[in-house]
């Protein structure tokens, strides 16, 4: 679905210095998705799919050209409180789908969350098992955080709010309030600087997290009247919430500063305009925007892009794209080909939903019509896990699933590009086969059996210098 919204030139604002952008690319914003309950958080996959996770629970698989919407899950006992809790983060495993796995974090109960890690089948289409590894998170109508995030040194981030219970924030051994830092089976990161998944602490209510290119952290989180902040992510970092907001800079905070450490934040916004879902971006499709933060607000219904200095520890200036043209931005995206998507978040039952337009809640993309995007054409997610088999076994002529329901496929030299097979049954009867087919990923055939009857058969392969062989194959019906 692609419908023209608006068209912005940017240009950068330095506070009170005169307008003075390097160049101007004149943005537009075009519908990709529309209809949707209040998109939480926007992940791109390896197939080249926005996937989705809306706020009641459901997990949707969006072509990011054709807007067409698929459902692979809904998280089944979502809780959903008049304000904002509900459905929080989720992310892919880094190795998805060859590691099936989607982490989900959302409540159930008014005061509880928890952590899922849910399996993915390729046979279904959909999620099919779940498993909890953080139960018992405190949890509360708002001020649940989340965002996750894989880290450079493969570990997974997660971070949470303060549950309306702001001490916590200061118990390094309570998970309210935090970075977490742990493996993909929820267990604490062995170098973590408390012994335990705890990275940083002090945080109130944080709902954007991301890396940069050179491996920092960046969080934002909502203060409480002042004080809205982004921080810079240091192992073992106090962030000062409850004892500071933003910076050391009131009397109170002072004789608070003096008996522990805090982090500064690199900006804070005072009255506070309520920051979520950030990314990093730095790539030429938008050159005016290398090397910033791009940040969603929800009050002050716009994304702001913070540019960050060349060592990535403070902000040089910021600008404000869009206020009140989409209402309330809940996530930004990026992805690896420099296009970017915003979600909205116009139909939330906590008083907001008055902003909502016909088509809310939608997923929206920024895009710059005078560059030329590689194109990261959408794929199967079938083709994706058969290459990524591929690319890690050096085994050939094996043939799995066994027995086959749907589809079989045969590791080969990954030199092979093209080859002729037969399939023939016990009597030696052939049922199937093609000549000079061109394999979608070098060295690996695959092949629909959807067709033959349940039984053992015989697997016939010849490559294009003749060499032949020949491989059992058991097919089975459910």
């Amino acid at each position: 679905m692609t419908r023209l919204l608006k068209t912005a030139v940017v240009a950068v604002s330095m506070g009170t210095l005169a307008w003075a952008p390097l160049a101007q690319s004149e943005l537009q914003l075009h519908d990709v998705a529309t209809e949707l309950t209040v998109p939480w958080d926007l992940v791109w996959g390896p197939d080249n799919h926005i996937w989705c996770m809306e706020k009641t629970g459901r997990i949707t698989r969006i072509h990011p050209n054709e807007g067409t919407v698929e459902e692979v899950h809904h998280i089944p006992g979502v809780y959903q409180s008049f304000d904002n809790s509900g459905a929080h983060a989720m992310m892919l495993h880094p190795d998805f789908p060859a590691q099936p796995y989607l982490y989900v974090n959302y409540t159930y109960s008014e005061f509880r969350g928890r952590l899922d890690k849910l399996t993915y089948s390729l046979s279904e289409g959909a999620v099919v098992a779940s498993e909890t590894l953080l139960d018992e998170l405190p949890g509360n109508s708002s001020h649940n955080g989340s965002r996750l995030q894989e880290g450079p040194d493969g570990y997974m981030y997660f971070c949470t709010g303060d549950m309306y219970m702001a001490m916590i924030a200061q118990d390094v051994d309570n998970l309210g309030g935090k970075v977490l830092r742990m493996d993909w089976d929820g267990n604490p990161a062995p170098d973590n600087p408390f012994g335990n998944r705890v990275y940083s602490y002090g945080h109130r209510n944080p709902q954007g997290l991301t890396f940069s290119d050179s491996g920092h952290l960046y969080l934002s989180e909502h203060g409480p009247a002042n004080d809205d902040e982004v921080n810079r992510i240091v192992a073992g970092g106090n962030y000062g919430w409850p004892h500071i907001e933003g910076f050391c800079d009131t009397p109170e905070e002072m004789s608070a500063c003096d008996s522990l450490t805090q982090v500064p934040p690199i900006a804070a916004w005072t009255p506070t305009e309520a920051p979520c879902g950030m990314s990093y971006f730095n790539h030429p499709a938008i050159p005016e925007w290398e090397n910033t933060l791009l940040l969603c607000f929800l009050k002050q219904q716009h994304l702001k892009v913070l540019h960050l200095d060349d060592e990535g520890e403070s902000v040089a200036f910021e600008e404000k794209m869009w206020q009140q043209e989409m209402g309330r931005l809940r996530d930004v995206l990026v992805a690896p080909n420099g296009r970017v998507f915003l979600a909205t978040s116009n139909r939330e039952i906590n008083g907001w939903d008055f902003l909502a337009q016909d088509l809310d809640d939608r997923i929206v993309e920024v895009v710059n019509p005078d560059f030329d995007y590689d194109p990261l054409v959408p794929r199967p997610i079938r083709e994706v896990f058969l290459e990524q088999v591929a690319a890690q076994t050096s085994v050939v002529n094996v043939v799995f699933p066994q027995p086959a329901h749907t589809d079989v496929s045969v590791l080969l030299d990954r030199t092979v590009d093209e080859v002729s097979f037969r399939v023939f049954d016990t009597h030696g009867r052939e049922v199937m086969g093609a000549d000079d087919m061109p394999l979608s990923v070098p060295g690996l055939l695959n092949v629909s059996v959807a067709h033959l009857a349940s039984g053992v058969y015989v697997l016939r392969v010849e490559t294009a210098d003749g060499h032949a062989q020949a491989l059992p194959l058991v097919v089975g019906r459910r």
